[in-house]
């Protein structure tokens, strides 16, 4: 009796484990989702931020400025690998590329 209740307990786990599945993969998918939506706040932050540098004062020129152009294309980057995981292919993996995690650029003294 003790090993009819083991195997049916297995067998709940079991099924347990498969209804949840599918609600495990769709938390990832609106995880993902609030991420990319999460970057989009983030590249428009970034605008508003290089728009008010170049409107700033010119005559005081740090030494260094924020590179905008490379942090907007790893942006990109990123967003291009959560959304061709959301919505995959039947084609090979591909690359999108490495991520620079050097923003600063030296301005010309």
């Amino acid at each position: 009796m003790h090993g009819g209740f083991s195997i049916s307990c297995s067998a709940c786990l079991l099924g347990l484990a498969v209804l949840c599945m599918p609600l495990a993969q769709a938390a990832e998918k609106d995880e993902l989702a609030s991420a990319m939506r999460l970057i989009e706040q983030v590249q428009i932050a970034l605008e508003r931020a290089s728009i008010a540098e170049k409107q700033s004062d010119t005559s005081k020129l740090p030494r260094y400025d924020f590179d905008y152009q490379r942090i907007q294309a790893d942006l990109s980057t990123l967003k291009a690998g959560i959304e061709h995981y959301l919505t995959p292919s039947r084609d090979q993996p591909q690359s999108f590329g490495s991520l620079s995690d050097h923003y600063r650029q030296e301005n010309p003294q």
